[in-house]
């Protein structure tokens, strides 16, 4: 079991340090199970997005949660085949501290 600590650290740097772990353990083939905490203090630059569908005067504003773009920024991290949904699975996010 990992734990990690998500308090004042930037996204895209836990992501790709967490991509790389993963698959180096899938690819010994060993069990893991990934925890993360404290999302809700996690450094993101922007998580408004918009969103436009081509006519005019559509333009959205959206505004994901956090735990939707770390999951999303972590998927897309990892190799594209049918070990990621497996992966995935053994993931947990919690928002509230341990």
């Amino acid at each position: 079991m990992i734990f990690i600590n998500c308090k004042n650290k930037i996204i895209g740097r836990i992501s790709s340090v967490i991509a790389k772990i993963l698959i180096n353990f899938i690819f010994l083939k060993k069990k893991i199970n990934v925890f993360f905490f404290n999302i809700d203090n996690i450094l993101i630059k922007n998580f408004f997005f918009t969103n436009h569908s081509g006519y005019i005067g559509n333009l959205k504003t959206l505004k994901k949660k956090k735990i939707f773009l770390l999951k999303k920024s972590i998927f897309r991290m990892l190799p594209k085949n049918s070990t990621r949904k497996a992966i995935m699975r053994k993931m947990f996010f919690l928002k509230n501290n341990l």
